[in-house]
């Protein structure tokens, strides 16, 4: 089971469940998650869990052989030995996702398709290659969380909007959003400061290894128990900011705010030495205990 366990991890498994928890997240946060049928949010479900495993990976095993980050061999040893043995295998995993998220893209919207291709090149935009003389955006201390944050909340927003209607036309989806817009931004805001606040956590695991090879991280800069304490302040923050904001749906802002103070507690208590597969695969958790208490509230 262990050997199970670190294998879904190496293969970027809760990562790609982190994904589908934000865009669970988004959804029933800005309110339109009613809009959804069951058969579009299994295809969105699918589509993101696809896509961002597929990026995921590739920006652990990168285009080429030469191109694995020798930083990465550091932080993670046992993660790449395990993607380096089998760099190849992986490359043609990377393929089957893309081609999957390609397929139930096009399932959503007529652009549906174009998407997988995009985080693709986003990836390799924030870290194709090692570090070399010039500074990455992963290297960048908020440029490397605002990167991830803005590209997660943005897929996430783009998979529920066309999740509403599918194939609908640009002007159909600009009317929804148009309608919505306060709470579309409100949700947003709300999960790119959760997800710039979880990428600050992952890389507390990362904290030597960054250090040593130039890559800017809140750990870094102040430490790993000054970040933990900063992480818990932020995502407290955010769990008072669901609680408060009257323009978003009652249930489902209290139960987000709820799950939130309480993973929170939980996993500071906790404090693992590793936490990044705990941070990626608590947001799926969180999203599935939502959803649940909000099946039972409104059976009630």
């Amino acid at each position: 089971m262990r050997h199970l366990l670190h294998a879904a991890s190496h293969l970027a498994v809760w990562a790609g469940l982190y994904v589908v928890g934000s865009v669970v997240f988004f959804a029933q946060v800005s309110g339109i998650d009613g809009w959804v049928s069951p058969g579009a949010r299994l295809r969105a479900a699918g589509f993101a869990f696809c896509t961002a495993a597929a990026v995921y990976l590739l920006d652990r095993v990168k285009l080429r052989d030469a191109w694995l980050d020798p930083a990465d061999a550091e932080a993670h040893p046992e993660r790449f030995g395990f993607l380096s043995r089998n760099a190849r295998r992986v490359r043609a995993l990377i393929v089957v996702l893309l081609a999957a998220a390609i397929g139930l893209g096009e399932g959503l919207s007529i652009w549906g398709g174009l998407a997988p291709a995009l985080a693709a090149a986003g990836v390799l935009v924030y870290a194709g290659r090692p570090r070399g003389a010039r500074p990455r955006p992963k290297d960048l201390v908020f440029v490397k969380n605002g990167y991830v944050a803005m590209g997660i909340t943005g897929f996430a927003a783009v998979i529920t909007v066309a999740a509403v209607t599918p194939h609908s036309s640009v002007g159909a989806l600009w009317e929804f959003t148009s309608a919505h817009r306060a709470a579309l931004a409100l949700a947003g805001a709300l999960l790119a400061v959760r997800v710039a606040v979880d990428a600050s956590l992952c890389d507390l695991d990362d904290e030597d290894s960054d250090r040593k090879h130039g890559t800017g991280t809140l750990p870094t800069h102040v430490g790993r128990r000054r970040a933990w304490n900063i992480a818990m302040i932020a995502r407290l923050g955010v769990a008072a900011a669901l609680a408060g904001i009257t323009a978003l749906p009652a249930p489902e802002r209290f139960a987000w705010a709820a799950v939130t103070v309480a993973s929170s507690f939980a996993l500071r208590l906790a404090a693992p030495t590793r936490v990044r597969d705990w941070v990626d695969a608590r947001f799926a958790i969180e999203a599935a205990v939502v959803t649940g208490g909000l099946m039972i509230w409104s059976a009630m």
